[in-house]
């Protein structure tokens, strides 16, 4: 995974991640970023797809990603993936599109080589863009996802298109329970704590009374329910303590002391936990002890720390910790645990268990079998009845998780230097299989990373030697038999179904004689040549430290049929993975690269969906205080005039040959027909037409779809704002673009609608089967390309090129219906005066110097904006001592810029950003933020909001992205571009 040591600094503005970084880079990968903004690129994965943008064929020089970068791709699983949780309990994922921030999951840390807990920034939910396979392994886990998606192998996240039978692959074998809602009813209140407080002396009328309830109010424990948000955590303490904890009052003033004993890495994660709760424990103490074994003195150390808080004590009593010396102490365990949920009982017995529980240790004379699990207590000769009642009250919910106990054995008894005599208590578990396997995979162990750690593997070895065992037992009691019938000769069915270990020739003759012979009870064993545990343990955990990841092999890879969503996660965590069914996987960026002209490639991912997407800024003579008056009117009026939103489009709808003109006519076309004025043509990047485009390679469904969007504004981040010019930071270049502060200026952004969206999904899928053709390799398939001159790519550039020319169509069309709602309001003398139009989902053709050479490119601007310089041929002339106008929308109720292009972008293909760019998704934007609110608060500035839902104005809520201002600051001191003028909204019209 990418950190900051893989970045070299250029300059404040410039990071550069050699091509060294990466064994496929063919270039290095840039970004332009403040150390702000660099640190915002780490929460999802835009770095990890600006390197795979290095990988491209033909690409020149590096790849760029501009300050407002993030993620654009995700990779799928079948909706009823189990994702562990933090808590040890699993949810299917799609069940996370309601509770992704209710929840924090369990992650690999591959730097540390530990698990750790992160939390989800993204819920992803989409229909399947690639091949859907299902994957079983040698023990039996099974998987479904598509064929982009990654999973952990020996050479890192590798796409599972990319794996093949016998390959080895990252298995977490804990699979936990799965969740259940807690209920809101009360374990313990306010009254709970008083008689607590009363059975241990301490009266209502004192200021420690009151203090510590007090104390407990304060960090909102009380009253403590059932889905209170702290109990979890609760139950991982109260089980620790039950074991290797102590509690007291001590000294004079009686505080409360709650010790922990244990070793310092387990410790930590307590006393993470505890600060959780609200209480601030102590650090960690290192104690050296001399002791004598087997006649040599040997010195142990013992880590330990305590929390100093009398309300911590109490609540831990009040809910059935016992106080003092346990040994001595009448306890059972707690019955309102009876009453939680699984996924909560398994956290108490789970920590319990790390204090506690023996662990797991093959036994010796059978090398595949394990010995009974012991759980020891000691216990007062006089408590021995009630020590067995606690270990009866612990078999008794082992039972609820298919765990089985044995006996209570009463082992040797201990007499202190008091002369008191305790005996020592053992809960004999189990040992057969599917007992074992559900302790470890269902339980486990909290607070003890060892024990979690070799009952991992060992719950690995188990589910080996169960899927060998379970192979034979089928070939025993169901295909021989069958086959005998038949009459077939023992040679004959062994040559049909042995595969080698271990369905060997041998064992299938065997097993044919043996039931020819009518002899019962046939059982299964392993084979002579399986592996010990201490074998199997180094082959399993190689390279993976103790984080309890395991290497399993894959069995099995076939494609399925799978026309359901799928699903994914964006997590907060620079190791960004989360464990699904068991196996460890992975979860568009604002950019430009250039591949050489005419053998590079062309990618459709390199360009986006709305191919075009664009902004365009319109001019008017009026101040604010002219518009102010008829702001609403204005506001309404365009959006009678202008549909927006997803899906929708104009009531008439154009004929297949009236969208043909449009394609390869583009905006000059239009203002041909009437609609516009010839300047608008000049005001145009690229004059709105792209000559190379040919409608014939655009599909039937695409026209269809764009039939009636001309003129129409879409949904998403789609807008058309009424701004007003805020600040002028170049007095001259914005005197020569006609700007004036106090101004009110029209903001357009919008692109190809449905027709290009379609024209991208057809294209990808005619180039996804055949670029291997071309010997292309990706890390990513959404980037799938092919040579520029090959025939398909010659064909898609000539529908894009097509579809280009359909969205500065469909902008300059927005136009003329805003310049009649304008005229409308304001009188026939009210004029809109284009100021210039600009792409930011575009391939072109280009010349640029590449080390001092003139040459022609391919550059594909993904979410990034061209800043021509003063003197570029491809200017207008107007525009030519200037630089070219370049125009950053920022997100909704924000400023947005009008900048100029400057000399030295030539370092970034004559590039910049595109707007401020998502920090949040739109899903989840929807969740957390409300629409209502939002129109509120922009009201309260004086921003008028027109939109047809307040699910719309939600997902573009401005808290989705990052800061503007921000952003164009990093190419203003880059160099890339100068600032002119900032425009502030006074009205917003928008889609859903």
């Amino acid at each position: 995974m990418i950190s900051k040591k893989d970045f070299i600094k250029i300059n404040d503005y410039l990071w550069e991640i050699p091509k060294s970084f990466r064994s496929d880079m063919r270039v290095p990968a840039r970004i332009y970023a403040s150390k702000k903004l660099l640190e915002d690129c780490f929460r999802d994965k835009s770095l990890h797809q600006l390197v795979n943008i290095t990988t491209l064929p033909g690409i020149v020089k590096y790849a760029l990603a501009m300050p407002d970068a993030h993620e654009g791709y995700g990779f799928c699983l079948k909706g009823d993936t189990k994702i562990l949780s933090n808590f040890g309990f699993y949810l299917p994922i799609k069940d996370f599109q309601k509770k992704e921030k209710d929840f924090t999951l369990k992650i690999v840390d591959f730097k540390l080589k530990k698990l750790v807990e992160a939390s989800i920034q993204k819920f992803l939910k989409i229909k399947p863009k690639s091949k859907v396979f299902k994957v079983i392994t040698k023990t039996g886990r099974e998987i479904v996802a598509t064929g982009d998606h990654p999973f952990y192998t020996p050479k890192g996240m590798m796409v599972l298109e990319k794996l093949n039978p016998g390959d080895k692959i990252a298995i977490f074998p804990f699979e936990g329970v799965p969740y259940e809602e807690p209920s809101n009813e009360i374990i313990i209140d306010e009254k709970d704590i008083k008689k607590t407080l009363n059975k241990i002396g301490v009266k209502e009328d004192t200021p420690r009374f009151r203090i510590i309830l007090q104390k407990l109010k304060k960090r909102s424990l009380l009253p403590l329910t059932y889905n209170h948000p702290k109990l979890p955590y609760l139950l991982k303490i109260m089980g620790f303590v039950f074991g290797d904890g102590t509690m007291n009052f001590i000294g004079k003033r009686g505080d409360g002391i709650v010790g922990f004993f244990g070793k310092k890495e387990d410790l930590e994660e307590i006393r993470k936990d505890i600060k959780k709760i609200g209480y601030t424990p102590s650090p960690i103490h290192i104690q050296k002890e001399e002791r004598i074994y087997k006649g040599n003195k040997k010195i142990y150390i013992k880590h330990s720390f305590c929390v100093n808080a009398s309300s911590f004590l109490v609540l831990l009593q009040t809910l059935g910790v016992p106080k003092g010396k346990k040994v001595f102490q009448r306890y059972r365990v707690p019955k309102w645990i009876f009453k939680c949920p699984l996924w909560q009982k398994r956290l108490f017995l789970a920590s319990f268990f790390g204090a506690e529980l023996r662990t797991p240790h093959p036994r010796k004379g059978r090398k595949t079998m394990f010995n009974c699990p012991v759980l020891q207590m000691n216990k007062a000769e006089k408590l021995i009845s009630n020590g067995r009642l606690f270990l009866e009250d612990i078999s008794k919910l082992l039972k609820e998780f298919g765990v089985e106990t044995i006996y209570i054995k009463q082992r040797k008894k201990h007499i202190n230097v008091k002369g008191e005599i305790s005996w020592g208590l053992d809960l004999v578990f189990s040992s057969k299989i599917e007992s074992l396997i559900n302790l470890w995979s269902k339980i486990g162990f909290e607070y003890n990373k060892k024990r979690s750690f070799v009952a991992n593997v060992a719950l690995q070895y188990l589910k080996y030697k169960q899927k060998i065992l379970e192979e034979k037992r089928e070939v025993i009691d169901k295909i021989v038999p069958n086959l005998l019938k038949k009459g077939l000769s023992y040679q004959r069915i062994a040559l049909q179904l042995a595969t080698g270990n271990p369905l060997t020739k041998r064992f299938i003759i065997d097993v044919c004689w043996k039931i020819n012979k009518r002899l019962k009870n046939i059982s299964p064993q392993v084979p002579a040549n399986f592996p010990t545990f201490q074998e199997y343990f180094k082959t399993v955990t190689s390279k993976l430290g103790k984080s309890g990841i395991v290497w399993d092999e894959i069995a099995e890879i076939k494609r399925i049929s799978h026309k359901d969503w799928v699903y994914d996660f964006t997590i907060n965590h620079p190791s960004h993975n989360f464990i699904a069914n068991n196996f460890v996987v992975s979860n568009c960026i604002g950019g430009v690269a250039a591949t050489k002209f005419p053998d590079g490639a062309i990618s459709p991912g390199g360009i986006g969906f709305d191919q075009n997407c664009g902004v365009r800024l319109l001019k008017s003579e009026y101040t604010e205080k002219e518009i102010r008056p008829y702001l609403d009117k204005l506001a309404e009026e365009i959006q009678k005039e202008v549909p927006s939103g997803l899906g929708r489009g104009r009531k008439v709808k154009l004929s297949i040959e009236q969208i043909n003109r449009i394609l390869e006519g583009g905006v000059p076309y239009l203002v041909e027909k009437g609609y516009g004025e010839k300047e608008d043509v000049e005001n145009c990047e690229y004059k709105g037409r792209m000559e190379t485009a040919d409608a014939s390679c655009v599909s039937e469904k695409a026209k269809n779809r764009g039939r009636n969007q001309v003129g129409t504004l879409g949904s998403g981040n789609h807008f058309c704002e009424i701004d007003r010019v805020d600040e002028i930071y170049d007095e001259e270049v914005a005197k020569k673009f006609g700007l004036f502060k106090g101004q009110v200026v029209v903001l357009i952004h919008t692109g190809s609608r449905g027709l290009g969206h379609q024209n991208c999904t057809d294209y990808l899928r005619i180039l996804m089967p055949i670029y291997p053709k071309y010997g292309i390799r990706l890390p990513d398939k959404e980037l799938c390309c092919v040579p520029f001159n090959s025939p398909e790519g010659q064909r898609f550039f000539r529908a894009m090129s097509a579809a280009c020319n359909f969205a500065w169509a469909n902008r300059h069309m927005i136009s003329y219906y805003v310049r009649k709602a304008w005229k409308k309001v304001l009188g026939e003398s009210a004029k809109l005066t284009l100021l210039y139009d600009v792409a930011h989902n575009i391939a072109k053709i280009e010349e640029h110097e590449v080390d001092g050479k003139k040459m022609k490119l391919i550059v594909h601007r993904k979410g990034a904006t061209r800043a021509f310089p003063p003197g570029h041929s491809e200017l207008p002339e107007k525009y030519k001592e200037t630089g070219q106008p370049v125009i950053i929308p920022g997100s909704m109720g924000t400023a947005s810029y009008v900048l100029v292009g400057e000399e030295k972008s030539k370092e970034a293909w004559h590039t910049v950003c595109h707007g401020a760019g998502r920090t949040m998704s739109r899903a989840k934007a929807i969740k957390t933020i409300s629409g209502r609110n939002v129109v509120e608060t922009l009201e309260q500035k004086g921003i008028i909001v027109k939109c047809y839902s307040f699910k719309g104005v939600a997902e573009e809520a401005p808290q989705a992205y990052k800061n503007v201002d921000e952003v164009v600051d990093v190419v203003h001191k880059a160099g890339l571009s100068k600032k002119v003028a900032r425009l502030v909204p006074l009205a917003v019209i928008k889609g859903e």
